[in-house]
Parts: structure tokens; C-alpha cells; sequence
């Protein structure tokens, strides 16, 4: 798996292009993490390739991270680079 930071204000539409193209949701969890702390984990599957997005905000601190098969890497990468 390759990794990547993301801007956390990207993932909502990221979750929403992994939709429109296909990507099928394999695990969720969302939850509170800590006193006043929020996150979730999304992992998405297509074709045996999976992507996975760890997403927590904590006190207004937001960090977003993504785990990608390197087959579909430079796929994903396209679709980062067209929401920023």
C-alpha cells in the first residue's frame, strides 16, 4: 500500500467521486476518538485494489490520510489533484 496526506476538507468530496465511480464501501467506522475529538475510516475495494481514508479532527486539528493500492495510486492521485 502506498500513502498519502490529504487536506481534510477534501474528503467530502472524495467519498463522493469513490461513489460515483464505483467503489465499493468494505468497512466504515465513525465515531468520537477522544474527548472532543471526531473520526472516521472509510475503506472502499474495486477490481481486488482498495483505498483506504483515516480521517479525525481533533479541537479543530484536521488530519486526512490515505492508504492506496499501488496499481490504482496514480488513479487516485488524478482524482486529489482535481479537488484541490
Amino acid at each position: 500500500m502506498k500513502h498519502c496526506e490529504i487536506a481534510g476538507n477534501l474528503c467530502e468530496s472524495f467519498k463522493k467521486v469513490m461513489a460515483d465511480q464505483a467503489w465499493q464501501i468494505t468497512h466504515q467506522d465513525v465515531g468520537q476518538t477522544e474527548l472532543l475529538a471526531y473520526g472516521y475510516v472509510i475503506a472502499w475495494e474495486k477490481d481486488g485494489n482498495k483505498v483506504l481514508l483515516q480521517y479525525s479532527d481533533r479541537q479543530g486539528q484536521v488530519q486526512a490520510n490515505l492508504e492506496i493500492s499501488p496499481s490504482v495510486y496514480d488513479e487516485i492521485m488524478i482524482i486529489i489533484n482535481e479537488l484541490s
